[in-house]
């Protein structure tokens, strides 16, 4: 399933022309769709992150994000990541690159039933792939497909602004 993914992100954009990581201080957002093994169809997901390029391959970057909200079994279930992560950049032409990404995931679970709440932590290895298309100087775009976890696959697409 994740070669499926990673192949439509690499045609959608193959076309395209300009990305490198940002150096300096980049922050953006992100919105997607995000499936969990045996939880009830996909979510919206959105979230926020920030990072530091250290050069044009590389950067250190820390995010958060909104997974979405489940039916399980009556309970309202919902999951928020934060994580920090590193992004290993290959440039494919001029401006497109592709990129890699490796980190510690933080998960938090939190589920609603007739007025009880309660919730679980899980901490994961993050790793995901991604292409990455720089529109102006400053404002670049990105298409990304990342595991959180094992059971757990976000796709989603980000604008990115650098300082």
């Amino acid at each position: 399933m994740f070669n499926k993914y990673f192949a439509a992100a690499v045609l959608s954009l193959a076309a395209s022309a300009s990305f490198a990581t940002p150096t300096g201080i980049y922050a953006g957002v992100n919105a997607g769709v995000t499936h969990v093994t045996d939880l009830d169809g996909n979510k919206s997901s959105f979230g926020a992150f920030a990072g530091y390029g250290i050069n044009a391959n590389f950067a250190i970057e820390a995010g958060y994000r909104q997974h979405g909200d489940w039916d399980l079994y009556g309970s309202d279930v919902t999951v928020k990541q934060t994580d920090i992560s590193v992004l290993g950049s290959l440039p494919l032409n001029a401006g497109l690159d592709l990129y890699g990404r490796l980190g510690y995931n933080h998960a938090k679970v939190e589920a609603e039933y007739a007025g009880y709440r309660g919730s679980e932590s899980v901490d994961n290895t993050l790793y995901g792939i991604g292409l990455a298309y720089n529109f102006s100087q400053n404002l670049s775009g990105r298409v990304e497909l990342q595991k959180p976890s094992s059971d757990t696959t976000n796709t989603s697409v980000s604008l990115v602004w650098k300082f």
